[in-house]
């Protein structure tokens, strides 16, 4: 306990002071308190999931990531937890996330015990009733952690743009969308096969203007990749001079010392990508221990350093530390119905610049 002494008959000046001081500390010593005892309660929570989860099966995770990033992932979840075992299976996309939950539930009634995927095919999933709501479990996890009743964020695609600096100089390089959208790049442009770049920027600019900013982007007839990987290698090899990607995918490529740089673009479109609990989970306190850990500054430190994604509501990402100062282009999970209209009519519109390589 803090104890305050002073003098009687110490002069008013600084006694006014000492009282202003006091106004100040309480307050932050209160704050500091709560927030350690949070921790405290939240560390206590944590321990009891995984003394209830070693003894079950173990946790059944699917995920997108290749598998031999998520072994780094899960070496320092079991550092930590080591007698709560992980079965990674990994989903390469999440259109096959939310297929297979849902064929594995009416098929044998179960399915995944924690689903990582995008707000759309999680969505899909909830309105089936496939899964657990959250916020019955008492998890004291703020607001922007708790979006929704059903998911937790626990990292997050963000794009960027790419060039290959041996065929574009950098003061060369598009620094907005407008300098994107260039017919300079005609025949020069690389995309994902996915236009949900454009979806995303809808949320920040209307979807009129993010219709047209496609029709024009069409118009430069990229070349379309059907995944993120290969389209930044397309850009290390001078396949195509510049492109919109991913920043975690363009990774294997900065590390190898390729040609290729890269620059954010404002706004940012982003993806926040989360995690829920299947209702059908056969280990429900180990999903839930695995969940909160990657939402916690160690468990997405370590997922960051592994997978290069991370989450933007972590304030000791990288992620976080990308997108201060750019404004995020991204709608909120309350508008997860026409993010997924958007996606189905933007898609088809981006089909038109040329067959998917």
């Amino acid at each position: 306990m803090l104890v305050w002494h002073y003098q009687v008959g110490i002069e008013e000046r600084p006694m006014k002071l000492l009282r202003g001081a006091l106004r100040r500390m309480i307050p932050a010593a209160i704050l500091a308190a709560t927030c350690s005892t949070a921790a405290a309660q939240s560390a206590d929570a944590m321990q009891a999931l995984a003394a209830k989860a070693a003894l079950a099966e173990p946790v059944v995770w699917y995920e997108s990531s290749p598998e031999s990033q998520i072994v780094e992932v899960l070496k320092a979840f079991n550092a930590r937890y080591p007698d709560v075992k992980v079965k990674y299976v990994r989903m390469v996309g999440g259109n096959e996330l939310a297929s297979r939950a849902i064929q594995e539930v009416q098929a044998r009634g179960h399915t995944a015990d924690l689903l990582t995927g995008g707000p759309d095919h999680l969505w899909q999933l909830n309105q089936r009733g496939l899964l657990r709501d959250l916020s019955q479990d008492n998890l004291g996890l703020p607001s922007q952690l708790l979006p929704v009743n059903y998911a937790v964020p626990t990292t997050a695609s963000v794009y960027v743009l790419l060039w290959n600096s041996r065929k574009v100089a950098d003061d060369q390089a598009p620094r907005n969308w407008d300098e994107v959208i260039n017919e300079k790049w005609t025949g020069r442009m690389g995309s994902w096969v996915r236009a949900a770049a454009f979806a995303q920027l809808a949320s920040a600019w209307g979807e009129d203007k993010a219709k047209s900013s496609l029709d024009n982007f069409v118009k430069l007839k990229p070349y379309l990749f059907k995944s993120t990987f290969p389209l930044a290698q397309g850009v290390a090899s001078g396949e195509v001079d510049v492109a919109v990607g991913f920043y975690h995918s363009a990774q294997p490529v900065f590390d190898a010392g390729a040609p290729v740089k890269y620059r954010m673009l404002d706004p940012t479109p982003m993806h926040t990508i989360s995690s829920s609990v299947s209702k059908s989970a056969r280990n429900p306190s180990g999903a839930t221990l695995l969940m909160l850990w990657l939402a916690r500054p160690e468990g997405a430190e370590v997922y960051e350093k592994a997978t290069s994604r991370g989450n933007p509501l972590v304030s000791s990402t990288k992620t976080y530390q990308m997108l201060q100062g750019v404004k995020v282009a991204e709608w909120p999970f309350d508008d997860v119905e026409k993010l997924a209209t958007l996606n189905e009519q933007y898609n088809a519109i981006l089909a038109k610049a040329r067959p998917a390589m």
